[in-house]
């Protein structure tokens, strides 16, 4: 790769972390104000506690409001974590706030749980690492060894 090539290829990776930031920071700004907008859907939600459509229409901002911060999060810190929770809410918000039937909630529960699965058998740190590689766990290599002498 040329001088010239590497120089182009940093200036890119430059501008889009920049580029990166910004989004970061208009998102936040947008939160802020959404929190701040979230006094009249609890005005509303209040007025009208005894209607169900209040209560979705409430939850509805503030799953939006929940997704807004997952999303500045990866913006953050990106990683497959971050990613995986954001993918786990707007499933989780289609099925709250649309009407969907019983084929379609089996699916997002089905969907979340294989985010689950996910996060803790394939990003755990905790999990041995020794499921997914093709090296033999340690217990087994001692019973090798036994077996070859």
């Amino acid at each position: 790769m040329s001088k010239k090539s590497k120089f182009i290829r940093r200036c890119m990776e430059r501008v889009s972390v920049v580029l990166e930031l910004i989004l970061s920071a208009v998102l936040i700004l947008i939160i802020i104000l959404a929190l701040i907008f979230l006094k009249t859907p609890i005005l509303e939600y209040i007025a009208n506690a005894a209607d169900t459509n209040a209560l979705l229409t409430f939850i509805t901002y503030v799953i939006n409001i929940v997704i807004a911060v997952e999303l500045f999060k990866m913006l953050c810190s990106p990683g497959a974590d971050t990613v995986l929770e954001v993918m786990m809410f707007v499933i989780v918000r289609r099925m709250i706030v649309s009407e969907t039937t019983a084929w379609e909630n089996f699916l997002t529960v089905l969907g979340v749980a294989v985010i689950i699965i996910v996060k803790k058998f394939v990003l755990d740190e905790k999990w041995p690492k020794f499921c997914f590689d093709k090296k033999k766990p340690p217990e087994h290599a001692d019973e090798e060894e036994i077996a070859e002498k």
